[in-house]
C-alpha cells in the first residue's frame, strides 16, 4: 500500500501543469549571475563573444525547452524554445 501511494505521488508531481524551470523569476537585464541564481544551472549554454544561450529542460516536461540569452551579460530575451520570446524593445 505504501508503494502505491509512494508511486502515486510521484507521478502527480511529474505531470504537473506548470514547467519547473521559473521564468517569471527572470527580468530583461539581469545580469547571467542573477539569472543563474533563480533558475539553476542550465542544462548547456552556448555562443561566443558577447551573445550566450543558457539552455533548460524542465525536469516534469523533458520534451520542453527553455533558454534565456544573453549580450553582454545581461538577459536579453527568455522564453521557451518555439514559443514566444519575452524581449527588449
Amino acid at each position: 500500500m505504501r508503494q502505491l501511494i509512494i508511486t502515486a505521488l510521484l507521478a502527480a508531481i511529474m505531470s504537473g501543469c506548470a514547467p519547473w524551470v521559473n521564468l517569471h523569476k527572470v527580468d530583461l537585464g539581469m545580469t547571467k549571475a542573477e539569472a543563474i541564481q533563480q533558475l539553476g544551472k542550465p542544462v548547456s549554454v552556448t555562443g561566443n563573444g558577447k551573445e550566450e544561450y543558457l539552455y533548460y529542460v524542465p525536469v516534469n516536461r523533458f520534451w520542453e525547452r527553455y533558454y534565456v540569452y544573453l549580450v553582454d551579460g545581461k538577459v536579453e530575451a527568455y522564453g521557451r524554445l518555439g514559443g514566444q520570446a519575452v524581449e527588449s524593445q
